[in-house]
């Protein structure tokens, strides 16, 4: 029987690498990424990672589909602990929405559960701007400036966290976080 080996540090720190690219790819180019986003939405109707590969045509982006990935798994996280989400009541597979507002575009993100998970921005229909606009709706409609300052101050609190924190082994042989000075 082969035994595998797993490390605990390892799969923290490339955590901790990922998740640090994530926030500065948001922090540094969300904005310019959302108005990319926006523009490739509204001629195609809608983008998600496979449309990067495989998208006739090809959406004219300046970033790449793991970037596009980042956005869209950020945002639904954003919308989800923020104002909850509703669901798209005509798909036949369970589903939940997010809306964003930027620049007066609205845009919306479906994420379907199946055999797996899948998530892509699309244009929002007319009836569900105005149900936003004009109805308790519009509870779910999110600024994405809010989402971008939220990515900033998270990205403020983690570099606080770390300067002070080391993850030690203790006696039992498991993993505990430490705050403290160097």
């Amino acid at each position: 029987m082969m035994k595998t080996k797993f490390n605990v540090v390892s799969a923290l720190e490339d955590y901790k690498r990922r998740d640090e690219e994530r926030r500065e790819f948001i922090t540094n180019k969300g904005y310019a990424a959302m108005e990319e986003i926006i523009k490739e939405v509204n001629q195609r109707g809608s983008l998600n990672e496979a449309d990067i590969y495989y998208g006739t045509p090809k959406p004219q982006l300046s970033f790449s589909d793991v970037e596009l990935g980042y956005m869209l798994t950020s945002m639904m996280e954003y919308a989800t602990n923020h104002v909850g989400n509703p669901v798209d009541e005509e798909c036949e597979f369970e589903n939940k929405l997010a809306y964003f507002e930027y620049k007066g575009e609205i845009i919306q993100i479906l994420e379907v559960y199946g055999q797996g998970t899948d998530s892509w921005f699309s244009k929002t229909s007319d009836d569900t701007i105005n149900q936003l606009n004009n109805t308790a709706y519009g509870v779910y409609l999110i600024q994405f400036d809010d989402f971008i300052n939220y990515t900033k101050n998270k990205d403020n609190e983690s570099n606080k966290l770390s300067s002070s924190s080391t993850i030690s082994n203790d006696i039992t042989g498991g993993y505990t976080v430490e705050r403290g000075s160097k």
